[in-house]
Protein backbone atom coordinates (compact mmCIF):
# COMPACT_ATOMS: atom_id res chain seq x y z
CA UNK A 1 0.00 0.00 0.00
CA UNK A 2 0.80 3.53 -0.33
CA UNK A 3 1.55 5.37 2.42
CA UNK A 4 2.04 8.72 4.34
CA UNK A 5 2.27 10.48 7.81
CA UNK A 6 1.48 13.30 8.78
CA UNK A 7 2.66 15.38 11.71
CA UNK A 8 1.75 18.30 13.35
CA UNK A 9 3.90 21.10 13.43
CA UNK A 10 2.58 23.76 15.88
CA UNK A 11 -0.29 26.16 14.58
CA UNK A 12 -1.98 25.12 11.59
CA UNK A 13 1.35 23.51 9.86
CA UNK A 14 1.83 20.27 9.79
CA UNK A 15 4.65 18.01 7.74
CA UNK A 16 3.56 14.70 5.61
CA UNK A 17 6.08 11.94 5.50
CA UNK A 18 6.47 10.18 2.16
CA UNK A 19 8.85 7.47 1.33
CA UNK A 20 11.74 9.52 1.22
CA UNK A 21 10.54 13.06 0.82
CA UNK A 22 8.89 15.02 2.91
CA UNK A 23 5.95 18.27 2.32
CA UNK A 24 5.36 20.88 4.69
CA UNK A 25 1.59 22.01 5.26
CA UNK A 26 -0.25 25.23 6.46
CA UNK A 27 -3.04 27.68 6.04
CA UNK A 28 -3.77 30.87 4.55
CA UNK A 29 -2.85 34.04 6.92
CA UNK A 30 -6.38 34.77 7.14
CA UNK A 31 -7.01 31.60 9.45
CA UNK A 32 -4.56 32.95 12.26
CA UNK A 33 -1.55 30.45 10.17
CA UNK A 34 2.02 31.67 8.82
CA UNK A 35 0.82 30.76 5.52
CA UNK A 36 4.13 29.35 4.90
CA UNK A 37 3.38 26.22 2.66
CA UNK A 38 0.49 25.52 0.53
CA UNK A 39 -2.93 23.84 2.27
CA UNK A 40 -3.69 20.22 2.00
CA UNK A 41 -6.57 21.14 0.13
CA UNK A 42 -4.64 23.25 -2.17
CA UNK A 43 -2.30 19.94 -2.08
CA UNK A 44 -5.37 17.49 -2.78
CA UNK A 45 -5.59 19.75 -6.13
CA UNK A 46 -1.97 19.39 -6.64
CA UNK A 47 -2.23 16.37 -6.93
CA UNK A 48 -5.14 15.46 -8.71
CA UNK A 49 -3.62 17.78 -11.44
CA UNK A 50 0.01 15.65 -11.37
CA UNK A 51 -1.82 12.14 -11.62
CA UNK A 52 -3.28 13.53 -14.95
CA UNK A 53 -0.46 15.33 -15.88
CA UNK A 54 1.81 11.92 -15.59
CA UNK A 55 -1.77 10.21 -17.58
CA UNK A 56 -1.77 12.17 -20.15
CA UNK A 57 2.15 11.63 -20.64
CA UNK A 58 1.87 7.94 -20.22
CA UNK A 59 -0.80 7.65 -22.83
CA UNK A 60 0.66 10.05 -25.45
CA UNK A 61 3.97 8.03 -25.07
CA UNK A 62 2.26 4.97 -25.98
CA UNK A 63 0.46 6.27 -28.69
CA UNK A 64 3.63 7.75 -29.94
CA UNK A 65 2.40 11.66 -29.95
CA UNK A 66 5.16 14.17 -29.18
CA UNK A 67 4.17 16.98 -26.57
CA UNK A 68 6.14 20.36 -26.69
CA UNK A 69 4.13 21.64 -23.55
CA UNK A 70 1.55 20.98 -21.33
CA UNK A 71 -0.17 22.52 -17.84
CA UNK A 72 -3.13 21.66 -16.38
CA UNK A 73 -5.26 24.49 -14.33
CA UNK A 74 -6.79 22.92 -11.02
CA UNK A 75 -9.76 24.74 -9.37
CA UNK A 76 -12.36 23.98 -6.03
CA UNK A 77 -14.95 25.81 -4.29
CA UNK A 78 -15.57 24.64 -0.77
CA UNK A 79 -19.34 23.77 -0.45
CA UNK A 80 -19.41 24.75 3.28
CA UNK A 81 -15.98 25.50 5.20
CA UNK A 82 -18.27 26.99 7.82
CA UNK A 83 -18.44 23.34 8.65
CA UNK A 84 -14.57 22.67 8.75
CA UNK A 85 -14.58 26.16 11.15
CA UNK A 86 -16.98 24.99 13.06
CA UNK A 87 -19.43 27.58 13.08
CA UNK A 88 -21.71 25.65 10.85
CA UNK A 89 -23.58 22.28 12.26
CA UNK A 90 -24.32 20.57 9.00
CA UNK A 91 -23.34 21.01 5.46
CA UNK A 92 -20.37 19.48 3.50
CA UNK A 93 -17.20 21.17 4.16
CA UNK A 94 -15.94 19.38 0.49
CA UNK A 95 -14.98 21.12 -2.88
CA UNK A 96 -18.83 21.26 -4.33
CA UNK A 97 -16.83 20.41 -7.26
CA UNK A 98 -13.02 20.23 -8.96
CA UNK A 99 -12.81 21.84 -12.45
CA UNK A 100 -9.62 20.72 -14.46
CA UNK A 101 -8.45 22.24 -17.87
CA UNK A 102 -5.70 20.30 -19.74
CA UNK A 103 -3.75 23.20 -22.41
CA UNK A 104 -1.42 20.96 -24.49
CA UNK A 105 0.85 22.02 -27.42
CA UNK A 106 1.48 19.15 -29.68
CA UNK A 107 1.76 18.60 -33.69
CA UNK A 108 -1.11 15.88 -33.25
CA UNK A 109 -4.64 16.61 -34.31
CA UNK A 110 -6.94 17.62 -31.70
CA UNK A 111 -8.93 14.61 -31.65
CA UNK A 112 -6.57 12.42 -30.79
CA UNK A 113 -5.25 14.83 -28.09
CA UNK A 114 -8.77 14.74 -26.64
CA UNK A 115 -8.63 11.41 -26.82
CA UNK A 116 -5.43 11.41 -24.82
CA UNK A 117 -6.95 13.87 -22.03
CA UNK A 118 -9.72 10.93 -21.47
CA UNK A 119 -7.89 8.58 -21.24
CA UNK A 120 -5.62 10.65 -18.50
CA UNK A 121 -8.93 11.61 -16.70
CA UNK A 122 -10.02 8.28 -16.54
CA UNK A 123 -7.00 6.29 -15.67
CA UNK A 124 -6.39 8.61 -13.16
CA UNK A 125 -6.31 6.89 -9.83
CA UNK A 126 -5.68 10.10 -7.90
CA UNK A 127 -8.91 11.40 -10.00
CA UNK A 128 -10.91 8.66 -9.91
CA UNK A 129 -10.36 8.54 -5.67
CA UNK A 130 -11.85 11.97 -5.23
CA UNK A 131 -14.53 11.70 -7.90
CA UNK A 132 -15.98 8.66 -6.53
CA UNK A 133 -17.04 7.71 -3.05
CA UNK A 134 -13.90 6.27 -1.53
CA UNK A 135 -14.44 5.25 2.28
CA UNK A 136 -12.18 6.66 4.84
CA UNK A 137 -11.19 3.77 8.15
CA UNK A 138 -10.59 5.82 10.95
CA UNK A 139 -9.03 4.61 14.38
CA UNK A 140 -7.73 6.70 16.97
CA UNK A 141 -5.12 6.06 19.98
CA UNK A 142 -4.32 8.31 23.24
CA UNK A 143 -0.63 7.85 23.14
Amino acid sequence: PWKSRVVWQKGFKAKAYMRRHAVEMDEPEGLDAADSAASAHEQLLSAVGTCMTVGFVLNATMRGVQIHDLEIAMEGSFSNILKWAGHAPDGNPAYGGIKAKCFVRSDADEKVLREIWQAAVDGSPVAQTVARPTPILTEFEKV
